[in-house]
């Protein structure tokens, strides 16, 4: 139903005591836009003195929804005083020069008091909801002077008195209240009096305070005000167990607390420790604190007179309340701006943080048995340092990387292992069962790294948990190799020179002692300068049985030693392989077929590696940190001239040792590294001098594989024969041809096609057979008979090869 502008006119009774007055209009209750306007108060009575008639009839509207009636009843209104700015808020209101009070429980005749009790001017009109058996009447009362907002409430509440306080609304006594135009059902009693008589004197009613009107504990109530307080608290959800950013901000802060933190120029201490006063008023001590949970101002002016607040509140009205003048009608309270810029003010406030910080923390620990006071023992501010919306903890990889490093059942037990690349373990995690010493990470611990998270912090999106947990390993990383080294204190004896002289009785030659002094002193530069330039690599010769791979091993500490790379062609395999080892051990040199060894020497020169390993997302660049030896059973085990400067033999044996690699060893282990330290720190050169190139390539020499078939070809091949006069061998001819022993015949079978392709000789191929074009071979006379294929298909007797 629609409210109609149907007035019903009425002739006003003529004032005798009339004057101007100030009040604020609106055009509705829900305006924006309030004027001021001076006019004389028998202008109010006329207007008063009319109602609008709505076309409901008072049952159908006692029928309607609320938010219906409302709106019908809404036919404008006014406030009895000046408004600043135009705005309809508490703080707005400059002074009052009207006083307006609802009387919602009419008990007895109240015109009737009215003229027994009072000897001032009043205009009395009924509500849109009055009927004679349901009064609902409003009165209006003109001032002698115009009142403040503080006073209009000591003035208000004591004319109510008179009257009996029990009979009026409680909330009619806010300085800021409107009362609207007169309105009433189609069949309904509208009511009208008026009382011309002499305006009532503020002073006088404010005098009547004994103790003086200022102290608002001694304004009168009603029977219903403090226990709908009490009421409306226990209705409340407790502010100590809400949920979210609000909840912390009430643990954070009690009343008392946020008023010391944020409103100390709001409000002053009052008497008692329940007691606040509103600064920019005038009464004292009207806002009441309970429990320190909740507060309850009865200050007129205050933004927060007559709500209920709890200590988040209390701080958005005061700091926020003015931003909520733009809001759209109907905007829900959790989107107000007041409320936005109150929640973005907590989430970055640091006791917040760091109480939804400790929170987490607690309940993790609870629930892994491991509670402790974090109030005192722990460091929280590192929950400071997390963002957050709502209170919730938004989802970045910063915040997810300082989780990782700082909660405490998780921060120093995990880092990034810098020698072998990997994730490790390095305590008990919250979801292991059990921890019994350092270990890999591994995909189990990422599911129960992210259920921790989730649990007992904020959900993780994957990729930002990936990148959050790379840097947090990254950000604690540690290395082994460098920290064991950093350890070390060197004696001062000097052991490295003669290490292979002692363990293994090789001659104590100059050669000797600068194999082990640069090959160690340039293991500890690649730990400290991962990818430095060492193309050598020491091999021990001799017997088996005698500790060679030993010896190596327990260098190494037994954990950073490996002989398993086998493949040298294959980055990745090799990576994985090297990882974390200091030592790599090339087994049995002299097994190897020349191919793997050129493989080999190409691989000693390497610096770094380039591939993409399973737990990276992409190739990555690994400088070897890594250093090489080889050990061998054979003395003659370099098969090629070129190339072989890169390994530094040495001869071992077996018997003439003076230290025991099995039982001396372990102990001088240390030691041998803090030496090499030292000397890497004195700057020893590792690369070899011309000198010393020279007595390595004696070495070398002396342990060249001497190729008898080569010798054999080139002895008993005439390679001076014309061309033409050269015939076709298939392999088993030539090797028949030549008489070779068992062990030349494989030889022959790995090394013939590259010993004659020397010569220019190619391996060709006939009607499935494969020959090689050679000079003729002499002292043939073991061959008795065989064909050879050339390459015009003729065949070919013994007979008609040309003997020299």
């Amino acid at each position: 139903m629609k409210a109609q502008n149907n007035s019903e006119v009425m002739i006003p009774p003529k004032i005798k005591y009339d004057g101007p007055i100030t009040i604020a209009t609106g055009s509705s209750c829900k305006s924006k836009n309030w004027k001021n306007k001076n006019i004389l108060y028998s202008e109010l009575v006329r207007k008063l003195s009319n109602t609008t008639r709505t076309p409901e009839t008072y049952a159908e509207y006692k029928k309607l929804p609320k938010s219906e009636r409302d709106r019908i009843k809404d036919v404008g209104g006014f406030v009895g005083g000046t408004l600043k700015g135009g705005r309809r808020k508490k703080e707005n209101v400059a002074n009052r020069t009207l006083l307006t009070l609802d009387l919602d429980y009419v008990t007895c005749d109240v015109w009737s008091s009215i003229e027994l009790l009072w000897d001032f001017a009043v205009v009395m009109y009924s509500t849109h909801n009055h009927a004679p058996d349901n009064q609902r009447l409003r009165l209006v009362i003109p001032l002698s002077r115009p009142v403040l907002p503080d006073e209009y409430q000591a003035i208000a509440r004591m004319i109510a008195d008179d009257l009996g306080i029990e009979q009026f609304d409680d909330t009619t006594y806010e300085p800021s209240r409107l009362m609207f135009w007169p309105s009433t059902s189609s069949d309904g009693d509208y009511v009208f009096k008026v009382q011309d008589l002499k305006w009532l004197n503020p002073d006088d009613v404010l005098s009547r305070y004994t103790f003086g009107w200022q102290d608002v504990s001694y304004w009168p109530q009603s029977s219903r005000e403090k226990p709908k307080i009490l009421s409306d608290i226990k209705k409340q959800e407790d502010p100590l167990e809400k949920k979210g950013i609000i909840g912390a901000f009430c643990r954070t802060y009690t009343i008392t607390e946020a008023i010391a933190e944020f409103l100390s120029d709001v409000y002053i201490p009052g008497a008692d420790a329940t007691r606040y006063t509103y600064a920019e008023g005038s009464t004292t001590g009207g806002v009441v604190v309970y429990d320190d949970k909740f507060s309850y101002s009865h200050h007129g002016t205050d933004p927060a007179s007559n709500i209920l607040c709890n200590a988040f509140d209390l701080v958005r009205i005061h700091k926020f309340g003015h931003l909520d003048e733009e809001a759209k009608e109907n905007t829900p309270a959790n989107r107000l701006p007041s409320f936005t810029n109150m929640v973005k003010f907590a989430d970055n406030n640091p006791k917040v943080k760091e109480t939804l910080g400790m929170e987490s923390m607690k309940k993790s620990q609870e629930d892994f048995d491991k509670v402790e006071d974090l109030d005192e023992d722990k460091d929280i501010s590192w929950t400071q340092e997390l963002t957050r919306t709502k209170g919730e903890i938004d989802k970045t990889v910063k915040n997810f990387r300082i989780i990782i490093e700082n909660e405490p059942l998780l921060k120093g037990k995990i880092a990034l292992d810098e020698f072998s690349l990997r994730y490790k373990v390095l305590g008990k995690l919250p979801w292991d069962k059990e921890y019994r010493k350092e270990r890999d990470w591994t995909d189990t611990d990422d599911s129960g790294l992210r259920e921790f998270i989730e649990t007992y912090y904020t959900s993780a999106p994957k990729n930002k948990y990936d990148d959050a947990i790379s840097l947090a390993f990254k950000n604690s990383s540690f290395h082994p190799v460098r920290d064991y080294f950093g350890s070390l204190k060197w004696d001062k004896i000097n052991r490295i020179e003669t290490l292979l002289i002692d363990y293994f009785g090789a001659a104590d030659t100059e050669y000797t002692r600068f194999v082990m002094k640069k090959w160690l002193v340039a293991s500890v530069v690649r730990i400290y300068n991962p990818g430095s330039k060492f193309d050598y690599v020491p091999i021990l010769c001799g017997p088996p049985g005698i500790g060679k791979s030993t010896f190596f091993k327990k260098l190494a500490r037994d954990i950073w030693y490996t002989d398993s790379l086998k493949k040298f062609d294959d980055d990745k395999f090799a990576m994985e392989i090297m990882s974390g080892k200091l030592i790599i051990e090339f087994g049995e040199l002299s097994n190897m077929k020349k191919a793997d060894v050129e493989t080999v020497k190409a691989f000693i020169t390497r610096t770094e590696f380039n591939a993409r390993l399973a737990y990276d997302r992409r190739a990555t660049r690994r400088l070897i940190q890594s250093i090489y030896c080889g050990t061998t059973n054979e003395k003659e085990f370099l098969k090629d001239k070129t190339g072989n400067r890169r390994f530094w033999p040495v001869d071992v044996y077996k018997g003439k040792h003076n230290k025991d690699v099995f039982t001396d060893l372990d102990k001088e282990v240390g030691q041998i590294w803090a030496e090499a330290i030292e000397l890497y720190k004195k700057g020893y050169q590792i690369h070899p001098t011309e000198e010393e190139e020279k007595l390595a390539e004696e070495q070398q020499n002396s342990h060249m594989e001497l190729d008898e078939l080569e010798q054999l070809l080139e002895d008993r091949l005439k390679w001076d024969t014309p061309k033409e006069e050269w015939g076709a061998y298939t392999f088993t001819e030539i090797v028949s041809g030549l008489n070779l022993s068992e062990r030349l015949k494989f030889h022959a079978k790995q090394n013939l096609k590259t010993i004659l392709a020397k010569r220019g000789v190619e391996q060709k191929r006939k009607s499935n057979k494969r020959y090689y074009s050679i000079p003729p071979i002499t002292m043939l006379n073991n061959i008795k008979e065989f064909s050879a294929v050339i390459e015009n298909g003729d065949s070919v007797q013994p007979s008609d090869i040309k003997k020299p």
